[in-house]
C-alpha cells in the first residue's frame, strides 16, 4: 500500500547544526527587539542559503567558505532579482556571519573576503509641489520638533544644502535680517548661501522652543517624548525626514531629494548653472 500523500508532506528532516546555528541566530535578534519584518526577512534570505547548502554536502556553519557565498549571490544573480534583492540577501549573510564569529561559533568570517553585490546609483526625482506641501503639512509647528521640522525642510528647500552642511549651521551663522548663511561646506570650505523670509520666520519661530547659545549647533536633537538631547547629527536628520516622509505619504524623503529639488527650482528661476 503507497502512503498517503498528506503524511508525505509534513515530514520533515531532522534539523542540522546550520539550522540550529540559524535558529540560534534569530532568538538573539528577538531578543535585542529587531521587528518582525525584520525577522521575516533574515529567516527568509538565511533559510535560502541553508537550503543551496543542503545538496552541496555542507552541514554545518565551519564549513561554509567564501567561495560557497560566491557562487551563492552569482546564481541569485541568474535568478533575474532586483540588485536590491540581492543585496538584502548578502546584508543577511553578513550579519548572520559576523554573530557567528562574535559568538565564537567560527573561527574565521568567511563574508569579511567576499565583495557585496553592486547597487545600481538611482537618482531621485525632485519632489512635486504637492508633495512638498504635504511634507509641510506633517510638521507639528505648535512643538519644538515640528518647529525644527519645518525650519529645516524650508532651509533645504532655499538652499540645497548637503545633510552634513545643514547640520553644521550654528547660531549666529545666519543673518536674520539679510539672509545670508555661512556655510561650512566640504573640504572645509566656507561659501554663502541665502534663505529666503518664509525659512526665517520658522527659524525664528523654533528659536523661541530651544535656548542655543551663539557658536552653538543650531539644531537639537529629540527623544521620542520630545526632551532634547544635543546636536543634531546627520543621521538623525536623515532618519526624522523618512520618518516625516512617511507621514506625509511622500517617498523618498532623504537629504539629497531635497537637493534635487533646489537645482530644478533654482534653473526654472535662471540661476547660472555653474552656481548650483
Amino acid at each position: 500500500m503507497s502512503p498517503d500523500p498528506l503524511t508525505l508532506r509534513v515530514v520533515k528532516r531532522s534539523p542540522s547544526p546550520l539550522d540550529a546555528a540559524l535558529a540560534a541566530f534569530l532568538l538573539d535578534r528577538e531578543a535585542a527587539r529587531c521587528t518582525p519584518k525584520t525577522l521575516e526577512m533574515y529567516r527568509y534570505a538565511l533559510g535560502s542559503f541553508l537550503q543551496w547548502l543542503e545538496p552541496r554536502g555542507v552541514c554545518e556553519v565551519a564549513a561554509v567558505t567564501p567561495s560557497h557565498i560566491r557562487a551563492y549571490l552569482v546564481e541569485l544573480q541568474g535568478r533575474q532579482l532586483k540588485d536590491t534583492t540581492q543585496h538584502l540577501h548578502a546584508r543577511c549573510l553578513r550579519a548572520w556571519f559576523r554573530w557567528l564569529h562574535r559568538e565564537g561559533e567560527i573561527a574565521e568570517n568567511p563574508m569579511t573576503r567576499v565583495a557585496m553585490p553592486k547597487l545600481e546609483q538611482r537618482i531621485p526625482a525632485p519632489f512635486t509641489p504637492e508633495e512638498v506641501q504635504a511634507l509641510l503639512a506633517a510638521c507639528d509647528r505648535q512643538t519644538a520638533v515640528g518647529a525644527r521640522d519645518l525650519a529645516m525642510i524650508l532651509v533645504l528647500l532655499d538652499t540645497g544644502l548637503r545633510a552634513a552642511e545643514l547640520v553644521s549651521l550654528r547660531a549666529g551663522d545666519i543673518d536674520m535680517r539679510t539672509g545670508l548663511a555661512t556655510v561650512r561646506g566640504k573640504g572645509q570650505k566656507w561659501r554663502q548661501v541665502r534663505i529666503g523670509a518664509r525659512a526665517r520666520a520658522a527659524l525664528l519661530t523654533y528659536l523661541r522652543h530651544v535656548n542655543v547659545a551663539p557658536g552653538e549647533p543650531l539644531w537639537r536633537a529629540y527623544s521620542y517624548d520630545g526632551l532634547e538631547q544635543g546636536a543634531l547629527t546627520v543621521g538623525g536628520l536623515k532618519t526624522r525626514l523618512q520618518r516625516l516622509g512617511r507621514r506625509a505619504g511622500v517617498r523618498p524623503s532623504g537629504p539629497h531629494r531635497f537637493r534635487r529639488t533646489f537645482a530644478l527650482w533654482s534653473l526654472r528661476s535662471g540661476m547660472d548653472l555653474h552656481r548650483l
